[in-house]
């Protein structure tokens, strides 16, 4: 495994009265864990996360801030090849946050078996070899994370893959986590204070997100959807805030789900109305805990034909 490199002088000479800050992005394909590792750097949950590809589809903040030290994490949506225009927006996304940060953390999990190339064979996924390609140039300022070593039955298989890894490009750490089991998360912590630059907080010290409350409501209710739902009928699925009343005793939310097909409002009603229902139940439960206060869910859905791929629909729905 390397050594902490660092930058000389973000390592040296600092200051306990000095203030480090700076943006670090979370880059990777679908389902490696990038949520999941976002909730364990921030102690909170602050990005929904399903065993399910593309649950993430906006940037999120997530801020971590530690005496004189504050990191400003990006979710960002996975990385994949797709012909719809919403995926094609959300990846886009995702590969602006490489211009955008001080440093970023590329996820990949471990690989039972290589992938054949045309060079041959590989360590990496298809996808993740299209990833590397966009961080050509950018090794030194990212740190490889392996994650998913929960799954790795022997601790010598974790320093094969390390190995394996380290021959792909120079990159400026490679650490192995859990987060699922938030194992090593801290010492990665540790390793990224030491690529901060001395700059002034972004954030006030208590903040841990940039999104609303409003915001993560709807979130909530998109996890349930991507959780309860088969096939493609959670990719179908938006979910709008319509409404968020602020009451000392109960906090009043309306949320509109919005779906591509006839069919799929069916499937997501339920017979006699007992998927709705129960996705408003768990969701209306997240939520209260977010909130510390007594909520009351409506949810409603309604068919928006090929939102999707529309981009006035889309406009419409937050995906500028």
């Amino acid at each position: 495994m390397k050594k902490t490199i660092g930058r000389p002088e973000y390592r040296d000479g600092r200051k306990e009265t000095e203030q480090f800050c700076g943006f670090i992005g979370l880059i990777g394909r679908p389902n490696v864990g990038k949520s999941t590792l976002l909730n364990q750097l921030v102690g909170q949950k602050v990005s929904i996360t399903a065993h399910k590809a593309q649950t993430t589809r906006n940037r999120i903040l997530g801020i971590r801030t530690d005496q004189n030290t504050q990191i400003v994490f990006i979710d960002t949506p996975g990385i994949h090849r797709s012909e719809k225009l919403l995926n094609r927006k959300i990846v886009a996304y995702a590969t602006q946050t490489l211009r955008d940060t001080d440093l970023n953390i590329w996820i990949v999990e471990p690989l039972a078996e290589a992938f054949s190339t045309k060079d041959g064979p590989s360590v990496l996924h298809p996808e993740d070899q299209e990833i590397l390609k966009l961080l050509s140039g950018k090794e030194k300022r990212t740190v490889l994370v392996l994650n998913k070593i929960d799954t790795i039955p022997q601790q010598e298989q974790t320093l094969v893959s390390i190995a394996k890894l380290d021959k792909l490009a120079e990159f400026a750490e490679i650490v192995p986590v859990s987060a699922l089991k938030s194992t090593n998360v801290e010492h990665l912590v540790k390793i990224l204070k030491n690529y901060l630059p001395a700059h002034p907080f972004y954030f006030e010290s208590h903040q841990v997100t940039d999104v609303s409350e409003r915001f993560l409501a709807g979130e909530f209710v998109r996890e349930e959807l991507f959780m309860r739902l088969q096939q493609e009928v959670p990719y179908s699925v938006a979910v709008v805030v319509e409404q968020f009343e602020d009451d000392p005793k109960c906090i009043k939310i309306a949320c509109t789900i919005c779906v591509e097909r006839d069919s799929q409002k069916g499937i997501i009603i339920g017979k006699k109305g007992v998927m709705l229902k129960n996705i408003g139940t768990a969701a209306r439960k997240k939520i209260e805990i977010l909130l510390g206060n007594k909520v009351h869910l409506a949810l409603h859905v309604k068919v928006l034909k090929q939102w999707s791929n529309n981009a006035n629909h889309l406009r419409s729905l937050g995906f500028n």
